[in-house]
């Protein structure tokens, strides 16, 4: 699960998001998941059509992608949407976000999303113009945080884990006194005082000191959404294409 905890201004923009999802940005550092852009074809001219394919580098600090949603730029029509054997498509309803869902794609192997969209017209001689399609990258989260009035419960899913023992940490401190054994399903609960684990503080699941899960208190989803021209505070710009004009007639 990929929890950035010093950027947690970017939450302010989750607006509705599924519940224990965690969203990566796109288009970041190498702390985070970045995605690649790839034209196949001739170059980008404005009033014709173009193939992109949309590769997400790695997975969210080591987990699976487990669905990818790009939105199609302002302007930009007719898009089609590559078919993947395991993954679904859905479309928002106002037609301009595509999402391809229900898939798992492993932080050490590389897939291409592909989608076909016309541009819009020009005049001929006009200036090239940039497109900027946001791209979310989601990742199940490991752990989950449950607290009430003095108590908390800390619920983990680690299958690639099952029958070993993990460190739990809230920052740098320890949770327990005690290993936790992950069960044969993957599965664990631990209880605990709610103060030791304040809202906003990253909790961390570790075996032989290697980061195996992540999760943050408070937070059922963690969003990061890059946007054209963005700054530091959201990492970098979004996927970009640049689309020039039709070259003048003889």
């Amino acid at each position: 699960m990929n929890v950035r905890i010093s950027r947690a201004q970017a939450l302010l923009a989750a607006g509705t998001i599924t519940a224990t999802s965690v969203i990566a940005i796109v288009g970041a550092s190498s702390a985070s998941a970045h995605m690649g852009i790839e034209l196949r074809g001739s170059t980008p001219t404005a009033g014709s059509s173009s193939t992109l394919m949309f590769r997400p580098g790695h997975g969210c600090d080591g987990d699976a992608t487990n669905a990818l949603s790009v939105e199609i730029p302002a302007g930009v029509t007719g898009a089609k949407v590559q078919q993947k054997a395991g993954w679904e498509i859905s479309t928002s309803n106002n037609g301009n976000t595509i999402t391809w869902s229900g898939g798992s794609l492993p932080d050490d192997q590389f897939d291409e999303f592909g989608l076909r969209v016309t541009w819009p017209k020009a005049a001929a001689g006009s200036p090239a113009q940039k497109y900027y399609f946001k791209a979310v990258q989601t990742c199940n989260a490991e752990l989950k945080i449950a607290t009430k009035d003095a108590n908390a419960i800390i619920t983990g899913f680690l299958p690639s884990f099952a029958g070993q023992k993990a460190a739990l940490f809230v920052g740098d401190t320890q949770l327990t006194a005690h290993d936790v054994t992950i069960g044969a399903d993957g599965k664990f609960s631990v209880s605990t005082k709610a103060a030791k684990v304040p809202t906003d503080a990253g909790v961390f699941a570790k075996i032989n000191g290697r980061l195996v899960g992540t999760s943050k208190a408070g937070v059922d989803a963690w969003i990061e959404l890059p946007v054209a021209g963005s700054t530091a505070a959201l990492a970098s710009p979004a996927p970009v294409v640049t689309v020039v004009a039709p070259a003048a007639a003889n």
